[in-house]
């Protein structure tokens, strides 16, 4: 017997698997990459859109633009022309009034400048008056300031500051007694003289200061401290032998004596 050779089953299911995936994901990639594409053609339409709107818009601008400016040229050309021929047909009497309008504007126009002028003038005058009174201010806040700081070294400085009453019958000649001698105080024109004068030449000094002096215009106060007490009934004996009258009164045995600016030119 003849043997059947036995052929073997081939299939090719395998092959058509692969290609048909493999055209699955191309097909799928294709399609990807043409809704990218559509996406992409979008949005470069969405951009261009509002480019163009707005060079449509303004070209329209421009363009009406271009047409006011017509019109208004137009518009500037017929109103010269009819004040032209507004001012060819005017009547006479109405140049003569508008003559007489331009004279009466031109003096009222004079009078305000006159006005401003004198306002200019009174402005300056008041500023001076201003400056003056400012400066006069000024003057008197330093003279209050001297003032001040003179009673303020006044009050912290231990001493006596001798002030004479002005219009008195009498000038004062200010004696002060202690401290081992005589301090005679004479105002004079301007300025004070001080002599001292120790105890043991105390009559021919105190003389030798009153001998030239008129007693009908002078009087002596003697100033006696605790340590010219002794001294002090022949002090105003001397004095009264001279002539002048004579006044006592008590100073402090430290305190320092002065002769005010009421005293001078006594």
């Amino acid at each position: 017997m003849a043997r059947r050779r036995q052929r073997t089953q081939f299939s090719l299911f395998a092959f058509q698997d692969i290609v048909t995936g493999l055209c699955g994901v191309l097909i799928l990639l294709v399609l990807t990459m043409v809704v990218d594409l559509a996406d992409r053609r979008a949005e470069e339409r969405e951009r261009r859109v509002p480019e163009v709107a707005i060079e449509e818009k303004t070209a329209t601008i421009r363009k009406e633009i271009a047409e006011l400016k017509k019109k208004l040229d137009a518009a500037r050309e017929a109103a010269r022309k009819a004040i032209v021929s507004a001012k060819d047909a005017a009547a006479p009497e109405d140049a003569a009034r508008l003559t007489k309008d331009m004279t009466e504007k031109e003096r009222e126009l004079a009078a305000l400048v006159m006005q401003v002028e004198d306002l200019r003038t009174r402005v300056a005058a008041a500023k001076d008056a201003d400056e003056r009174s400012r400066k006069k201010v000024r003057e008197m806040e330093e003279t209050r300031r001297a003032l001040e700081n003179r009673l303020a070294a006044l009050k912290n400085r231990k001493g006596v500051t001798l002030i004479p009453e002005r219009g008195s019958i009498k000038s004062p000649i200010y004696v002060v007694c202690g401290h081992g001698g005589v301090e005679v105080l004479r105002p004079l024109a301007k300025k004070v003289r001080r002599k001292w004068i120790p105890f043991g030449d105390m009559s021919d000094g105190v003389t030798g200061e009153l001998l030239g002096l008129d007693h009908t215009v002078y009087t002596v106060v003697l100033l006696v401290r605790p340590s010219g007490v002794e001294k002090m009934n022949e002090l105003a004996s001397l004095v009264k032998g001279l002539g002048f009258s004579c006044g006592r009164d008590p100073l402090e045995e430290d305190a320092d004596v002065s002769l005010g600016e009421a005293g001078d030119g006594t």
